[in-house]
């Protein structure tokens, strides 16, 4: 089989993100003042793309910005990353901005404007340069900030050419259709979002054992529909949870897991952490996955269950220790971390 130009497309959003600094939230109908105020690269398709970058993959970034200063900005900051941008399109609307509140805490609240995320003459046909991209590509990166008519075209190549493809479900909010859902080979939500792939909410019971009763709702909802979806559920400070029709894998944080790393870092700024956490789990992922043949799905299925166990807890543990990493600095892009750092983290904590 023919190698393919590039490792992983990433097929999303760019924003320039605008951050706030504020002591709490505002309440309804309150005014409150800002301490700082400042302009960072973001938005979830291009954070990815960068934080792949980083790891020392190839890769390709898919999407729009506009003719203005805020996109020549991504421009810059992607390429110097090592991102290949041959499939960016400019457009006569107004690069994508996020609003952002950070509060004492770290904590965060966003206001999207699309602009030129959402700004295609057609939904019909994917544009020459994402179809190019894509089909040189071994793997494609998804999130919820374009259209999901584009994504459903995106997935159906790959799933047709026996392709991974990674679902980020974060960004808009609204419900996963099922033509888009069948063509995927991992969805990664958090417990909110996993509510708009099933369609209706969880409501745990603060009495259940929420891991049991998410991995139970997967096999009644998702598993009955979709057999050969792989779900990377985020559990935030909880860790994460891979669920497949067959087994399921449980990755603590590497703060749960050793205590003593908050001894030497102070979290600053959640704001990327979900990007960077994808990314890097695909980015094992993949490599992992071409250590027993081509990066596709049947190469995957042939792997025996123990062993996709073990390479599934890697990824999740190199994305936990990257996550974990981009959260000690601000800002979204400018705060995904280099391979070299990641590995020394890892063969420091975790010898």
């Amino acid at each position: 089989m023919q190698q393919s130009q590039y490792q992983i497309c990433v097929l999303g959003s760019a924003n320039s993100d605008h951050f706030l600094e504020v002591e709490d939230f505002p309440k309804e109908g309150e005014t409150i003042a800002s301490k700082k105020s400042y302009l960072k690269n973001g938005g979830k398709g291009a954070n990815q793309a960068v934080a792949s970058a980083l790891l020392n993959s190839k890769i390709i970034f898919a999407g729009q910005i506009g003719k203005d200063e805020l996109g020549q900005l991504l421009v810059k900051e992607m390429t110097l990353a090592g991102v290949d941008l041959n499939a960016l399109r400019k457009v006569d609307e107004q690069t994508g901005q996020a609003i952002i509140l950070l509060n004492k805490k770290g904590e965060n609240l966003i206001i999207i404007v699309a602009g030129a995320n959402c700004y295609y003459d057609t939904l019909d046909v994917l544009p020459q340069e994402y179809q190019q991209a894509i089909e040189q590509s071994d793997l494609l990166q998804l999130q919820m900030e374009v259209p999901q008519a584009i994504n459903i075209l995106a997935s159906k190549y790959m799933a047709q050419n026996d392709k991974v493809t990674v679902l980020d479900c974060g960004g808009k909010a609204e419900k996963l259709k099922s033509d888009f859902l069948e063509n995927l080979t991992i969805v990664s939500p958090n417990e909110t979002e996993l509510e708009r792939i099933l369609g209706e909410d969880l409501n745990i019971d603060a009495n259940q054992n929420a891991e049991e009763f998410l991995s139970k709702i997967i096999h009644e909802k998702v598993f009955t529909r979709f057999p050969d979806l792989i779900v990377l559920l985020k559990l935030g400070s909880n860790g994460s949870m891979l669920v497949t029709k067959q087994f399921s894998v449980r990755c603590q944080t590497v703060t749960q897991l050793n205590p003593n790393i908050l001894e030497e870092y102070k979290i600053v700024d959640t704001v990327g952490a979900g990007d960077c956490f994808t990314s890097a789990f695909t980015v094992s992922f993949y490599r992992s996955l071409i250590e027993y043949g081509p990066a596709r799905i049947s190469t995957l299925k042939k792997i025996d269950i123990e062993t996709q166990k073990k390479l599934f807890y890697k990824a999740m543990h190199f994305g936990s220790a990257s996550a974990f990493l981009c959260i000690t600095k601000h800002g979204a892009m400018p705060s995904m971390p280099k391979f070299e750092t990641v590995d020394n983290f890892i063969k420091k904590y975790f010898p």
